[in-house]
């Protein structure tokens, strides 16, 4: 990561993840889209569309124990999905 001066500019969509525990000894991190109400130093989201979620035991998560493929596999969607609302990617007409 970047430890550079940030512009405070920013795509008008973007996905926001969060952690929501099931309080069954599991949680569950989940993926939406959201849309800035500015391009310039936004301050406020909202909430525009569920993406996916991931259900994961929470000894696995508290210890940040899973396996190299689960953590690949978060770092896809993220990215997948910022291409995929952004309309940039291979996938995209």
């Amino acid at each position: 990561m970047h430890n550079e001066r940030d512009d405070s500019r920013r795509a008008k969509e973007g996905v926001v993840v969060c952690l929501r525990d099931l309080g069954n000894g599991a949680s569950r991190v989940i993926f939406d889209d959201v849309v800035a109400e500015s391009e310039v130093n936004p301050t406020s989201w909202r909430f525009e569309a569920l993406y996916t979620w991931n259900t994961y035991e929470n000894s696995q998560l508290d210890q940040m124990r899973l396996s190299d493929e689960e953590f690949q596999k978060i770092g896809e969607v993220v990215v997948a999905r910022l291409l995929a609302i952004n309309r940039r990617g291979n996938l995209c007409p």
